[in-house]
């Protein structure tokens, strides 16, 4: 039987996380088992709470950062502790609706790797635009990674995730765990999925200091890949493109 568990990174989410669990609670029905982990990343605001009080009537699992280490170790961390065969992640802001997890599920016979773009960036800034495009330009060409977005929801088959390094509690960009994912040459495939403004508060990873950051982190990933003998750019893979399948339930 194949399930999926769904990972919820939050970070000062107090205005969006809990109408977006319910949604997302209510997609269980199209999987044979489905749960749901939420990954508090120290959050500042109420968001604690509100998850708390969510679990007593929900089918959560909640597991709490000491300290803030950024969302690609949120989604690290979740999906460490998941246990069913498929794994994704979704952000708590509620930007990525909870419903598209649906697009998932023509996908997952085939493919090991599922990584999705954003149909559209309704809430991002000129800045936003302008900073994604460079970043994805730059990572694609650095790692031969011939992807759309780095930043947007994947979905592992657990078996796959469970051969990729555990990794300490640093700070890791999503791009890093596609990254590291090439040398297990898993079956990808890129998805469109429909991305809304944010309902409440300002995105963490909007800032130039943010952009920094990636950046770094990727520089960082650049040296230590290249000192492993793994000069990806000299070898690009991309990840199939098909057209949408028919929706059929997880058997």
């Amino acid at each position: 039987m194949s399930g999926l568990s769904v990972v919820i990174p939050c970070y000062n989410e107090e205005g969006s996380i809990g109408p977006f669990l319910r949604e997302l609670a209510a997609q269980a029905r199209l999987f044979s088992r489905f749960e749901i982990i939420v990954v508090d990343d120290a959050s500042r605001d109420g968001s604690a709470a509100v998850i708390r009080s969510l679990a007593a009537e929900l089918p959560l699992r909640v597991i709490t950062h000491p300290r803030n280490i950024g969302l690609g170790a949120a989604v690290r961390t979740g999906f460490n502790a998941a246990t069913l065969d498929w794994l994704t992640y979704l952000p708590g802001d509620g930007h990525v609706p909870a419903e598209e997890v649906h697009k998932f599920l023509p996908y997952m016979a085939a493919y090991d790797l599922i990584i999705t773009r954003a149909a559209a960036r309704p809430g991002a800034t000129a800045y936003r635009r302008r900073a994604l495009t460079i970043y994805t330009a730059w990572v694609s060409a650095a790692f031969g990674l011939r992807l759309r977005d780095f930043n947007g929801a994947q979905t592992w088959r657990r078996s796959l995730w469970l051969r990729q390094p555990s990794g300490s509690d640093r700070a890791v960009s999503l791009a890093e765990l596609l990254v590291r994912s090439r040398a297990a040459e898993p079956r990808m495939v890129e998805i469109e999925i429909d991305d809304l403004p944010r309902r409440d508060g300002r995105p963490a990873n909007g800032s130039p200091r943010a952009a920094l950051r990636a950046t770094w982190q990727m520089v960082r990933l650049f040296v230590e890949e290249g000192r492993a003998g793994h000069w990806h750019f000299l070898h690009p893979v991309a990840p199939d493109r098909p057209e949408p399948l028919p929706l059929k339930r997880v058997a």
